[in-house]
């Protein structure tokens, strides 16, 4: 078992991360739910790397929330999610939002299916929960992640803090090669669209 930190998930290779996806477990609804998480996602060669630095989106943060506040969340079949864009920098840097933490814009909505449900599974992943950015927007495009599916598990299960995802882009029938991230608890929100 290693003990695993935000930075050393970020500087593993795609066999290493599969390794540590396949070994992780489900995030219990109610660990994730009303938090924001730091994300980076890791580029596994310098085309990716370039490319990822270019868009500026190296760096993202995810949030979680169920619209029902009140009851079991885990209880729940799903709850949803969102994006948030974050001002450039480096892993060491603090994650701002944009344009503030104050008014952050807030995008690409998805779903989120406990381990073992929802649609596009295409038998992916059965550890893991799956974020389908198909919906959670009313009219998905490519820039809201329309074709996107992600794959979310805890890495070491007494640590609900670190998580490591998985992300297909889904054109059809096919799929582009997956890209991985990590992401970790930054903060507490209370936000439902």
């Amino acid at each position: 078992m290693h003990n695993h930190s935000f930075q050393s998930l970020t500087s593993l290779g795609n066999d290493e991360l599969d390794r540590v996806l396949e070994a992780g477990v489900p995030p219990a609804f109610s660990s994730i739910a009303g938090s924001e998480f730091r994300g980076w996602n890791v580029f596994g060669d310098f085309m990716g790397r370039a490319v990822g630095t270019v868009l500026g989106i190296q760096r993202f943060a995810k949030g979680f929330f169920a619209r029902d506040a009140g009851g079991d969340v885990d209880g729940l079949e799903a709850i949803e999610g969102y994006n948030v864009k974050i001002q450039r920098g480096t892993k060491d840097e603090p994650w701002t939002a944009i344009p503030d933490d104050a008014r952050p814009t807030r995008f690409g909505f998805y779903k989120v299916w406990k381990a073992g449900l929802g649609d596009g599974r295409l038998g992916r992943h059965p550890n893991a929960l799956l974020l389908d950015y198909s919906q959670g927007n009313p009219k998905p495009g490519l820039f809201e992640g329309g074709g996107l599916k992600d794959f979310v598990v805890q890495v070491s299960a007494d640590n609900p803090n670190l998580l490591l995802g998985k992300a297909y882009m889904m054109l059809g029938p096919v799929s582009t090669p997956p890209s991985f991230f990590v992401i970790e608890r930054l903060r507490k929100v209370d936000f439902r669209p």
